[in-house]
């Protein structure tokens, strides 16, 4: 399971976000983080990489069962993209979702997961065995008490899965702050002080 080759700097032209299992019934049991913070990153992770063009997926585990559908703020936010159900744990043995993955033709992969030692990790392991570059964005995974982050964390660092918060992974993939669409990133970011950072973009374009 340990890699230890060296990742390259993520590309909005080589990755793809994967967002697995932001369920309504699995919110209810986040414990390590303020839930309305994970979805505020969550919403804000998957539309700025809507700005930048990079490829979305989402899954979840039995909808229309127990653990409820994915959480309507994402769904709101990627009225075009079809959540994939299954029943399997790790969403790399659902043949649809892998198909899904391999179909964007990118190879790095931005993972989150509701939990994080189950939902991100696994796929995470999976997909880095299968040959792509993993990482996941803890600040849009959450998981059931402070142990299983603890543990969880533990081992993806020991998997040599890079954990990365998700501002750090859009704005690695932004690289310039005179992109055209550097606006559009921050705003969509939704940090605190992406009002500031368009306000400053503003002044200095006009003192040009």
């Amino acid at each position: 399971m340990e890699n230890k080759s060296k990742l390259s700097f993520l590309s909005r032209d080589q990755a793809a976000l994967l967002l697995i299992d932001h369920q309504i019934g699995l919110l209810t049991g986040v414990r390590d983080m303020n839930v309305a913070e994970l979805k505020r990153n969550v919403v804000a992770l998957a539309k700025a990489a809507r700005v930048l063009g990079v490829p979305i997926i989402v899954t979840a585990t039995a909808p229309d069962g127990m653990w409820g559908p994915t959480m309507p703020e994402l769904t709101s936010a990627l009225p075009d993209v079809k959540v994939i159900k299954r029943t399997v744990v790790n969403a790399w043995d659902e043949l649809k979702f892998v198909a899904a993955v391999e179909a964007t033709g990118r190879k790095q992969l931005i993972i989150a997961g509701l939990s994080l030692e189950v939902c991100a990790a696994f796929p995470a392991f999976s997909a880095q065995a299968a040959g792509y570059e993993t990482r996941v964005a803890l600040d849009a995974c959450g998981t059931f008490s402070e142990a299983r982050r603890v543990t969880g964390l533990q081992r993806l660092g020991h998997a040599g899965v890079v954990v990365i918060d998700y501002a750090t992974a859009i704005i690695e993939m932004l690289r310039d702050n005179a992109d055209a669409k550097a606006k559009d990133v921050y705003a969509a970011l939704d940090i605190p002080f992406a009002v500031q950072v368009g306000q400053l973009h503003a002044e200095f374009a006009n003192a040009e």
